[in-house]
């Protein structure tokens, strides 16, 4: 497999990042459109009740799914050093490791989550309105973590490399794969939640089998050899060492959220729909944050692993300060035009009105967000990945579940608990900064 990978510790550092995030921002764009597709046709084919069944399941779904994403971060984040390093055969026994971990990995979050559906949701206080749409909903679209499982993986080693051109292209094929089936499924066939699950399903496996056979042909330290497939101990040991943070912290931004989707559950089904059109209008801005997230610990790493110290220093400047302007004049432009972009999902006048309000409040100061995240990888990047991880379960999740336990309380409306979003990436945002002084200097003084 030939690829124009781009050399990440030396050349022009701001047009190596663009050059490495544009596509992968492309690939987020397409795999958010993954999940904005089954809330926008079953919203305008199916009604109000089928986009607040999707909506209410989704961020549990989102829970599962993200925390197998960051758990390949720890895949990512051992190939960038081994590949700064020039060790070719930890780079191999990297590869087949991470490739094994995935396929376990994912195997075991799908048999859960099909088995634990309903308790999830039950747990969540979803509507008892909506409980068996969403409960089917959830329990077709948990067989999508094991494909989930093994593209993550499998991109994160191709990014790793400097290639994230490769599954974006794949993302591409499969996102266009899901929208037609969703159309065929809902529009044609009249399946309702069950279509879009099931599209979903088929558009996710696509994808995996295009990134596995990619690696299989692969020319270089990244070729997969199946016959190879076993876990090597300090290749796991590694990759978890990173990576189970990271999906902890994954983890724990969407358990906050199911807390927050408990407490706007409590508004009943219009709020519901309203939140879930909201947020899908909302991921698309976190689209122009990601890729630099991904920048930021894949370059550092690479320079960690190859000891350029004083270019992980403008490594970060570089990306943090992209995310800010990008994700700060996107997010301006979705509350703009907030109207259109919600008539998408839904038509209902009293839907789009309440939708509004999350726009306002928590689209319009997502940029702070992406720059927290910036730090965050930067720090893991540098192979520290435990204290950021601590930071973000006080200042995000603990910060979020006091103020829903308190102030919410006594201020019980939709504008005061989408408050409680910004406060806590700016609060956090603060403390990883401070850590990310400590862990530089750090390893620095020990160069």
């Amino acid at each position: 497999m030939r690829t124009k990978q781009i050399d990440m510790v030396s050349g022009p550092l701001i047009r190596n990042i663009f050059r490495f995030s544009v596509p992968i921002m492309l690939a987020d764009l397409l795999e958010v459109f993954f999940n904005s597709a089954d809330a926008m046709i079953v919203g305008r084919f199916s009604g109000a009740s089928s986009l607040a069944a999707v909506g209410a399941a989704s961020p549990a779904l989102v829970l599962f799914t993200w925390s197998l994403s960051g758990l390949a971060l720890g895949a990512n984040v051992l190939a960038s050093q081994l590949i700064g390093e020039g060790k070719k055969d930890q780079i191999e026994k990297a590869v087949h490791t991470a490739m094994w971990i995935a396929a376990v990995c994912g195997t075991l979050v799908s048999c859960f989550g099909v088995l634990a559906a309903p308790v999830i949701l039950k747990w969540m206080g979803v509507p008892p309105d909506i409980m068996s749409l969403s409960a089917l909903y959830m329990r077709i679209y948990f067989l999508c973590c094991l494909p989930i499982a093994v593209f993550s993986f499998g991109a994160a080693l191709m990014r790793a490399s400097g290639n994230s051109r490769t599954p974006t292209v794949y993302l591409g094929i499969a996102g266009a794969l899901n929208v037609i089936l969703n159309m065929f499924f809902v529009i044609v066939l009249h399946m309702d939640v069950a279509g879009v699950a099931i599209a979903s399903v088929i558009s996710q496996t696509l994808s995996a089998v295009l990134i596995v056979a990619s690696l299989l042909k692969d020319e270089g330290s990244l070729r997969l050899e199946p016959s190879r497939l076993r876990c090597e101990k300090d290749c796991a040991k590694e990759i978890f060492r990173i990576g189970v943070p990271s999906a902890l912290q994954n983890s724990l931004f969407m358990f906050t959220n199911i807390a927050v989707q408990t407490s706007i559950n409590s508004f009943g089904t219009t709020a519901v729909a309203a939140n879930s059109a909201a947020n899908a209008v909302e991921e698309y801005v976190y689209i122009a944050l990601e890729g630099f997230t991904q920048a930021s610990v894949t370059f550092t790493g690479q320079n960690a692993g190859a000891g350029n110290y004083s270019r992980i220093r403008h490594i970060l400047i570089t990306t943090a300060l992209f995310a800010g302007i990008f994700g700060a004049l996107i997010g301006c432009g979705g509350y703009a035009g907030g109207p259109f972009f919600l008539s998408f999902f839904t038509t209902e006048k009293e839907v789009m009105e309440t939708g509004m309000i999350r726009l306002a409040i928590v689209t319009r100061f997502l940029f702070l967000n992406g720059v927290m995240d910036c730090f965050v990888a930067s720090i893991r990047g540098m192979g520290y990945s435990l204290l950021p991880t601590v930071i973000t379960m006080t200042g995000i999740m603990g910060f979020r579940i006091l103020y829903i336990m308190t102030w919410f309380q006594s201020h019980h409306t939709l504008d005061t608990l989408y408050l409680c979003f910004p406060l806590s990436w700016l609060i956090t945002l603060a403390a990883q900064a401070v850590l990310w002084i400590i862990v530089y200097r750090k390893i620095t003084h020990h160069a």
